[in-house]
């Protein structure tokens, strides 16, 4: 099963594999009184899947492209922040 060794900025790292779902969680501006106020919320759930030259790569950067931060629907008490994956390494 293909895996991808993910390092983030505060030194964590962590293996995820294929077929792994992780939830999306983006930011929208509310338009209510001044200053306006970012309010998150849950968004689509991305699945890692193998592509054939690329591995999980193209996947797992999908999902870094499309969240502010992201969770494992299996373990949904770690959020990870997107802006703070520093390396991905095929394995």
């Amino acid at each position: 099963m293909p895996e991808i060794k993910v390092y983030f900025a505060d030194g964590t790292v962590e293996i995820f594999h294929e077929d792994q779902t992780f939830t999306a969680i983006t930011f929208y501006q509310s338009n209510g009184v001044t200053p306006i106020h970012m309010n998150p919320s849950l968004s689509d759930n991305y699945s890692l899947w193998s592509h054939h030259h690329n591995g999980l790569f193209p996947s797992f950067l999908e999902l870094l492209a499309n969240s502010k931060y992201f969770f494992d629907i299996e373990k949904p008490d770690i959020y990870y922040n997107s802006g703070s994956v520093v390396k991905i390494e095929s394995l």
